[in-house]
């Protein structure tokens, strides 16, 4: 019985998320820095007009990237990367402008490195995480008070604590990848033969018709018969033998799925009267030719299609043609064998 494996991607697409975090992280620290300005203090050793300019332009920045995560235009993750870098001078310059080794936006820096741990693939974040850190250390450049204020050690402790961030970041994001991947995949398929479940199927025909598709309905004959004689398991065997045999002749891109006990589904986007029936052709070959279990005979499915738009534009209008089709082969069938006796 084939078992259903999540599986979780080193890039996937967050939509607009990235967005609006960059864009309130931008945001919270331009209002944040400015308002930290008029705290007691806070004003030593700051380039006040810089400080002014930078919090200002955090501000505007952030808000744009707010309108772009809003209205989903959303950046490329390589130019994300990007532009993530290119915005580091501007933070280095900012850790000057409010005291160097004394300023209070230190702690802010653990924000862009969580950002970029967490919506970056590790090819792009441990670059960047890199930079952050020499964004970190770039007092040692200019401040004559760093060693006073063991900016040294400072600056390695922030190198352990984002590189140790970075990891648990990575770890949570492989573990929230997989148990979403294990959801959809308990949503969307069919557990026995890990085809699309008929929920799955629906959404993939509701999005296909009106346009050009064809239609594909089967299911075994006499399956009853293999349950009563040889038992249930030897029956999901026979449900995943031709589930494998379905899989290995349809187009990708195609949608298989168990809509139910022993009937499948096929849609096929694109697909022309013609083409339906070359791939009723080609399950109907490789479900026959399948090794079926020992004892039980060859396989053999009856078919049922339509296409659209020439059959309906509707989607459930074009299933209940395919499944019509489908009964009235079976009853001719019966009918024939009938007949022969």
């Amino acid at each position: 019985m084939p078992v259903l494996r999540a599986q979780s991607h080193a890039l996937v697409d967050d939509g607009p998320l990235p967005d609006f975090t960059s864009g309130l992280m931008w945001f919270a620290t331009g209002v944040g820095g400015l308002a930290m300005l008029l705290l007691p203090g806070s004003q030593r050793h700051v380039h006040l007009a810089v400080a002014l300019l930078l919090g200002a332009f955090a501000i505007a920045w952030g808000g744009f990237s707010i309108y772009l995560g809003h209205t989903e235009k959303t950046m490329s993750i390589q130019l994300r990367a990007a532009v993530t870098a290119v915005m580091m001078p501007v933070v280095a310059l900012a850790l000057w402008a409010t005291g160097g080794v004394s300023s209070f936006l230190q702690p802010v820096l653990l924000f862009p490195a969580l950002f970029v741990s967490y919506f970056f693939p590790p090819r792009l974040a441990w670059p960047l995480v890199a930079v952050f850190v020499l964004v970190f250390a770039s007092p040692l450049f200019y401040d004559g008070a760093a060693i006073s204020h063991a900016y040294p050690a400072r600056t390695a402790c922030f190198a352990m604590a984002v590189a140790g961030e970075a990891l648990a970041m990575r770890f949570l994001k492989h573990r929230l990848l997989k148990a979403e991947a294990h959801q959809r995949a308990m949503a969307e398929r069919d557990p026995l033969t890990g085809l699309h479940n008929r929920r799955s199927f629906d959404s993939a025909l509701e999005a296909a018709v009106p346009g050009s598709a064809a239609l594909v309905i089967f299911d075994f004959n006499d399956f009853k018969i293999i349950n009563d004689v040889w038992g249930h398991p030897v029956g999901d065997e026979v449900l995943c033998m031709v589930a494998a045999a379905a899989q290995s002749v349809i187009r990708d891109g195609d949608c298989l799925a168990r809509i139910g006990g022993d009937e499948f589904a096929l849609l096929a986007p694109s697909a022309a009267a013609a083409g339906a029936a070359r791939l009723v052709d080609a399950l109907d070959e490789a479900i026959r030719e399948a090794a079926a279990p020992v004892g039980v005979g060859p396989i053999r499915a009856t078919f049922g299609w339509a296409v659209a738009p020439e059959d309906s534009g509707d989607p459930s209008e074009l299933f209940r043609l395919a499944d019509n089709r489908l009964i009235d082969r079976k009853r001719a069938l019966k009918a024939l064998e009938l007949g022969l006796r």
